[in-house]
C-alpha cells in the first residue's frame, strides 16, 4: 500500500498544510486510523503503518484529550521506513483539532473518552424496528453538535419496518430541522449516505450496538469490491442487531471520502466543558427560550418561562422539554463531579509538595 495514498483523499487541505508549516519540514503528515494501547495505526502519503507516541507525551498529558484520537492529524518522523519495513514511526506533533466528539467514559464519573476528531458529518444511525428511541437520538445529536459535526440521522433497516415513513415522522419530531436518510444496509442500499461522502469529507457512524453501522461501512466500501468490517445477523428473539465493531476505525473510501466506524455505545453521558445541551442538539428549544422572562431560566418553575408556555400551547413536545431538563441536570451534576475531583487532586498535590519540602528541610537540618 506504500506510496498510493493522496492526502487530499484523507481530508488534507491548505489549512492543515499551514498548521504543519510551523513544524520541521522533515516531518510527514499522517492521519490516525486506529488507536491501540501505546501505539497507533496511521495513514499517510507512504501508505499505512504503525506510529508510536513518546513516553514523555503520555506522562505529560493532563487527560485523554491531550492524546491523539482516531481522525487526528499528526506529524511523524520515520514514515517512509515504517511503511516500507514494518518498523514504527514516531509521532512528534499533533495538529490543532477542528472538532472532537467526546463522551464521559463508560463506568467512570470524571473521565472523558474521545470518540473521533476532525469530523465534518456525523451519521447517527438507528434501526427501523424495536431499537428506535427518539430520546436516545437527542443525546447523540447533542454529542455530535457539541463536537463540531453536522448531524444526519440514518434510519437503517427500513426493510424490517411496515411503515418507515411513520418512523421518519417520529424522528423528525425529536430532531426538528435535522436531515433524515433512509437506508437498508443489508440490501446494499446506502446511496443516501454516499452522496455526502465526497473527496476530503470526513464522516463518522455512531449509534447503539446492532443498528447496522458496520454493514453500512461495507455497503459504502462495496464500490471497491471489498468488505471493510465484519457484521453479525439480527437476533430474532429481540429484533436487535448484535455487537460487531470493537474499536474505532477510520476507512478511506474509493470516492475520496473518509468514514469512521465506532462501537455501539450502551452508555451515553455527555462531556463538554463549554457547550450546554440547549446549544447542542436542542436548537428549537433554545430559540423558544429567547422569549423567557429571565436569561438564566432553567425552564422549570420560573415565572415567564416561554418554553413551558410552548409546551402548554402544544408547539413544543412535552417529552422533548423533559429530555432537555434531564440532560441539563446530568451535565450540571457531571461538571460538579469534575470540579470536586479537580479540587481533590489539587489537595493531594499540595500534600505531596508539603511532605517533600518537610523532608528537604529535615535533611538540611541533619546536614548542618
Amino acid at each position: 500500500m506504500a506510496g498510493v495514498i493522496d492526502l487530499a483523499d484523507l481530508g488534507w487541505d491548505a489549512g492543515w498544510a499551514e498548521a504543519a508549516a510551523a513544524h520541521p519540514a522533515d516531518l510527514a503528515p499522517a492521519r490516525i486510523s486506529i488507536e491501540h494501547r501505546g501505539a497507533y495505526e496511521v495513514l499517510g502519503a507512504d501508505g499505512g503503518y504503525v506510529a508510536e507516541l513518546p513516553g514523555k507525551t503520555y506522562r505529560e498529558a493532563k487527560d485523554r484529550r491531550a492524546l491523539p484520537a482516531v481522525g487526528d492529524w499528526v506529524l511523524v518522523s520515520g514514515a517512509a521506513a515504517a511503511a516500507a519495513t514494518g518498523s514504527s514511526a514516531v509521532i512528534r506533533a499533533m495538529l490543532p483539532r477542528r472538532g472532537l466528539l467526546i463522551r464521559q467514559a463508560a463506568g467512570e464519573k470524571t473521565a472523558q473518552q474521545p470518540l473521533a476528531a476532525n469530523v465534518d458529518l456525523a451519521f447517527v444511525v438507528t434501526s427501523a424496528n424495536k431499537d428506535l428511541n427518539p430520546r436516545r437520538l437527542e443525546r447523540y445529536l447533542a454529542l455530535v453538535t457539541a463536537g463540531g459535526a453536522r448531524p444526519i440521522i440514518v434510519l437503517n433497516k427500513i426493510d424490517l419496518s411496515p411503515d418507515p415513513e411513520r418512523e421518519r415522522d417520529a424522528i423528525a419530531a425529536a430532531a426538528p430541522g435535522v436531515e433524515i436518510a433512509l437506508t437498508s444496509a443489508a440490501s446494499g442500499d446506502a446511496a443516501a449516505l454516499a452522496t455526502h461522502l465526497t473527496r476530503g469529507v470526513t464522516a463518522v457512524l455512531c449509534g447503539s450496538s446492532g443498528v447496522g453501522k458496520s454493514t453500512l461501512v461495507n455497503a459504502l466500501a462495496a464500490l471497491a469490491g471489498d468488505a471493510a468490517q465484519p457484521t453479525r445477523p439480527i437476533d430474532q428473539a429481540t429484533d436487535r442487531g448484535r455487537h460487531a465493531t470493537t474499536r474505532r476505525e477510520l476507512f478511506a473510501l474509493p470516492s475520496g471520502g473518509v468514514i469512521i466506524d465506532t462501537p455501539g455505545m450502551r452508555e451515553l453521558a455527555l462531556w463538554d466543558d463549554d457547550v450546554a445541551p440547549s446549544d447542542a442538539g436542542f436548537a428549537d428549544l433554545a430559540a423558544i427560550a429567547v422569549g423567557c422572562k429571565f436569561a438564566d431560566c432553567r425552564h422549570g418553575a420560573e415565572p415567564g418561562c416561554a418554553v413551558r408556555a410552548a409546551v402548554a400551547a402544544g408547539t413544543l413536545l412535552a417529552a422533548r422539554h423533559a429530555a432537555w431538563v434531564k440532560l441539563e441536570a446530568e451535565t450540571t451534576a457531571a461538571e460538579q463531579r469534575r470540579q470536586a475531583a479537580a479540587k481533590a487532586a489539587e489537595r493531594r498535590r499540595g500534600k505531596v509538595v508539603t511532605q517533600a519540602e518537610r523532608a528537604r528541610r529535615s535533611d538540611k537540618s541533619r546536614g548542618e
